[in-house]
């Protein structure tokens, strides 16, 4: 079983050699992290009382999570809700999205059993990048206050700022529904609850064959012809997915049924957007890969993308594994010349 597997990255339950690794990757960063505690890990993960994903970079152990079925301290206890806790990335191995793809994993598996995820962080400024990390993906503080070493802690109490110092934030996980889109669905109304909206402050722009970032300044956001085009042109180009948070349509991506290149090597992905509101939650990686399944059942060597030469969005396929392509589409670059023309081998 694997809950990710990526080009350099694979995220699956706890293995028993993973405990010395675990152990001897904080020591050399100075942390006391025992081959103990991930053997009562395994023990508890095989007992069903705790799930353990570890974070593999190119076959290395880079990081962990834990995840119990139900709060067992602080404020959510008894509300039946799972709870992340001992969430660590080895240093070596930060700043490659390790921690964000842990997270994506552990709501996926916390979302199959409760419509609410919690935790507890730090507050001193080891976990300032956890901190961080959370808001951004939408966890909310639980209004009860500080914590300190699982009691609540009354106005003016002493308090030492170590790590049992916490406060507690939940979040809820809207039902997830990664599928096709029928052409019947084709209706403003399935746009609704999507927002386009992308303020562009910086892009990706080539001079004299270099890259570099630049400053600019404007907006993205589609006015109400550009949903009407929509419906009326995305259900015969091709495949279309949607990404639906509670029956409302979060994202989409489409493939064009005709192959492009000088051999027909690509397959061309037309769409691919997210909600403003949804943005770097997932939804824009899963539905790349429905799009590169589909490609690569067709035949198709690479995907080809004319993207958004945002910082952002360039970010995104980056990350995926995108890179430039070697057989620029005349038709893309005619269309969009500030477009980044971008291919992902499927192989």
């Amino acid at each position: 079983m694997e809950y990710y597997t990526g080009k350099d990255l694979v995220i699956s339950p706890l293995r028993p050699e993973d405990c010395q690794a675990f152990a001897d990757g904080f020591s050399a960063q100075g942390w006391h992290k025992p081959s103990s505690q991930y053997e009562q890990y395994l023990r508890e993960q095989q007992e069903g009382a705790r799930q353990v994903l570890a974070a593999r970079w190119q076959g290395e152990a880079a990081g962990y999570l834990t995840l119990l079925p139900e709060a067992l301290a602080g404020p959510f206890a008894g509300k039946g809700w799972p709870e992340i806790v001992d969430f660590n990335v080895l240093e070596k191995f930060q700043r490659r999205g390790i921690g964000s793809r842990l997270m994506d994993c552990a709501e996926e598996e916390a979302a199959k059993v409760s419509r609410t995820v919690c935790l507890g962080v730090g507050l001193h400024s080891g976990y300032g990048a956890a901190q961080r990390m959370y808001i951004q993906r939408g966890y909310i503080f639980d209004g009860s206050g500080v914590w300190y070493q699982d009691n609540l802690l009354g106005p003016y109490a002493p308090c030492v700022n170590d790590d049992g110092l916490v406060l507690y934030l939940s979040k809820y996980l809207p039902q997830k529904d990664l599928r096709p889109i029928q052409p019947g669905e084709f209706v403003p109304s399935l746009f609704h609850n999507f927002d386009r909206f992308q303020p562009v402050e910086q892009a990706w722009r080539k001079t004299d064959g270099q890259w570099a970032i630049q400053d600019v300044c404007y907006t993205d956001r589609w006015p109400e012809e550009k949903i009407a085009h929509l419906c009326r042109s995305l259900p015969a180009e091709g495949p279309v997915w949607g990404a639906f948070l509670d029956g409302k349509l979060k994202g989409f991506c489409s493939v064009a049924k005709k192959p492009i290149g000088s051999r027909g090597q690509y397959a061309d992905l037309t769409h691919l957007h997210v909600s403003c509101d949804r943005r770097g939650q997932g939804l824009g990686k899963g539905l790349f890969r429905l799009a590169a399944n589909w490609a690569r059942g067709t035949g198709a060597e690479k995907l080809y993308i004319s993207a958004h030469s945002a910082v952002g969005p360039m970010a995104f396929y980056r990350a995926v594994g995108c890179v430039e392509a070697e057989e620029p589409s005349p038709r893309h670059v005619e269309a969009e010349p500030r477009d980044c023309q971008l291919e992902y081998k499927l192989c």
